[in-house]
């Protein structure tokens, strides 16, 4: 039986099974990650994101197909994460374009329908690469716009539309060289397939019934302070200052407060220095900051107290789902911090540093728009600042940010020690613009780098890659790959650091004990005598260690 006419509710089952085969084969789309490291998660992205987009159509029926393109394109725009979630919901918002004012659709308006998508999807992102799920996108409306002359039967069209896709996904490694030499189609493309491939399913009868419920889940928007009682606290008071001065002995003052307590950041140019310690005596660190010039912008808070402010409300109960303690959470009424952050350690870190919303997320788990949206709600502050800490989050961070009505920043922060050296950038008594720009410049002045390992076999630029092996990856470039996880280790920072580098600060992650990373700054410090090491607990899972060289 030939179907000439999409009506509301075939459009809705379109939808629902495009989700439902999506994510019965995302694990395939989370394999095609060129990096063969164990964050593969396009698939897993775009699968929440089309559950998102779906969610208000299990709710009832619908008169028209502007209606369910309206609640897809709504659904998918808040439930959006990372990259690919983001380009998806923006292919759904120009078809709702194309649907808009229509009760059914035929043939014609099918095929102008996935031209706006295509379109819309184009001019979201700043600047397109082909190669991509926009090039599949794109491929697929051109066809689509070779039958959009008469009317022909949708279940047919639905089918040259696929093949022009999976023609276009195989293509995929001529576009992009890195596809290529890892011998992978590109896997945004290959999900949009799935979707498409769901599609027909429903215009055939046939598919699966329902995604499991726990695919609906957001990431945990959750307070640093909930993983420590106030009774851990060693050292009471927070203290942040600036020294100004010709000739400060860096080196000594800072071997002196390092002995004054714990969380020590210490960055040094010219004529400044930045210090945060945590410490049960900052006058003895303001005393020595004294002798080597002149202070500024003195900070001083006592942590215990603040703690027992924001953990100790009657009412604060702490959910996966819902951080209600976050709101009890003191604000400047100036300046705002929303991060993403992946371990306990980094979020601890990212609290001391005055970063006042942390979303447990990042890589496996990226938060969506409207994870970003709720936390944006949650700050009463005049300008808010959103640091998505890896290059798949910033696009939702800025699509969040695009929605909101409040004052939002986005630093485009691709690692969480880019995050700690902008807030280190960060000055409260000039304007948010400015901060932008210092913040963002910031970003220049620190390497990470992501010591993790291999899933699967492959080759890239050069390297010959085998599953389990250890892989050190600097600022997205593969830099050594071993057996050996110290020596990956060790020459990635070779091939990392340059002249200038001076501080290299290990993050150790949750399967790395305190003993074992203080081993590795030793051996770092041996090989390299001219840096000074720093250790600091990551907690972060999927990666070892991270270094930050600066």
């Amino acid at each position: 039986m030939k179907i000439m006419t999409i009506n509301a509710e075939m459009l809705a089952s379109m939808f629902l099974q495009g989700t439902y085969e999506l994510y019965h084969h995302k694990e395939i789309v989370d394999a095609l990650n060129v990096f063969p490291v164990p964050d593969g998660d396009t698939g897993t992205n775009m699968s929440l994101t089309m559950n998102s987009a779906v969610e208000g159509l299990k709710k009832g029926s619908f008169q028209s197909v502007d209606e369910v393109a309206k609640l897809v394109s709504r659904g998918s725009l808040m439930g959006a994460r990372g990259n690919s979630g983001v380009i998806l919901s923006q292919i759904f918002r120009g078809f709702s374009k194309g649907c808009k004012d229509l009760e059914t659709l035929d043939s014609i308006q099918f095929c102008n329908a996935l031209k706006h998508a295509a379109d819309t999807a184009y001019s979201a992102v700043l600047k397109p690469v082909e190669g991509t799920i926009l090039t599949i996108i794109r491929k697929i409306a051109e066809k689509a716009m070779e039958y959009a002359v008469e009317e022909v039967p949708i279940d047919e069209l639905i089918q040259v539309l696929i093949k022009r896709g999976e023609e276009t996904l195989e293509e995929t490694p001529e576009y992009l060289e890195v596809l290529k030499q890892a011998g992978v189609v590109d896997a945004g493309g290959k999900g949009l397939i799935y979707i498409f491939k769901g599609f027909d399913n429903a215009l055939q009868g046939k598919g699966y019934k329902e995604v499991p419920e726990k695919e609906t889940a957001h990431a945990a928007a959750k307070p640093a302070q909930a993983v420590m009682q106030t009774e851990d606290i060693q050292f009471a008071y927070c203290t942040e200052f600036i020294i100004e001065g010709n000739a400060i002995d860096g080196t000594a003052l800072k071997q002196y407060i390092e002995t004054l307590g714990d969380s020590m950041v210490f960055v040094q140019d010219e004529e400044l220095v930045k210090v945060h310690v945590h410490t049960n005596n900052p006058g003895l660190a303001l005393e020595a900051a004294l002798k080597q010039g002149e202070l500024k912008k003195v900070k001083i808070e006592n942590m215990k107290d603040q703690h027992h402010s924001i953990i100790d409300e009657p009412s604060a109960e702490y959910t996966e789902n819902t951080a209600s303690i976050a709101e009890e959470r003191p604000h400047d009424e100036k300046y705002g911090f929303i991060a993403v952050s992946m371990g306990d350690g980094f979020s601890n870190i990212f609290e001391d540093l005055g970063i006042h919303g942390i979303i447990t997320g990042g890589q496996t788990m990226n938060p969506s728009t409207e994870d970003f949206l709720n936390e944006i709600e949650k700050c009463p502050s005049e300008a808010i600042f959103l640091f998505p800490n890896n290059s798949n989050i910033i696009m939702a961070a800025n699509q969040a940010k695009a929605i909101s009505k409040k004052n939002v920043f986005v630093i485009p922060t691709k690692t969480m020690p880019q995050c700690i050296t902008a807030m280190l950038a960060f000055d409260h008594d000039v304007e948010a613009e400015n901060n932008m720009t210092q913040m963002t410049e910031s970003l220049e002045f620190v390497k990470t780098i992501q010591v993790t390992y291999a899933v699967r076999d492959t080759s890239i630029g050069g390297m010959a890659i085998e599953k389990d092996d250890y892989l050190a990856v600097a600022d997205g470039t593969i830099k050594s790959v071993g057996k050996d996880r110290d020596d990956v280790l060790m020459e990635a920072i070779e091939k990392t650091m340059d002249s200038t580098t001076e501080i290299l600060s290990i993050y150790y992650g949750s399967d790395i004990s305190e003993a074992m990373a203080k081993e590795v700054g030793e051996m770092i410090e041996a090989k390299f005598p001219q840096l000074e090491i720093e250790v600091y607990e990551g907690a972060q899972p999927i990666y070892y260690f991270v270094l930050a060289l600066e």
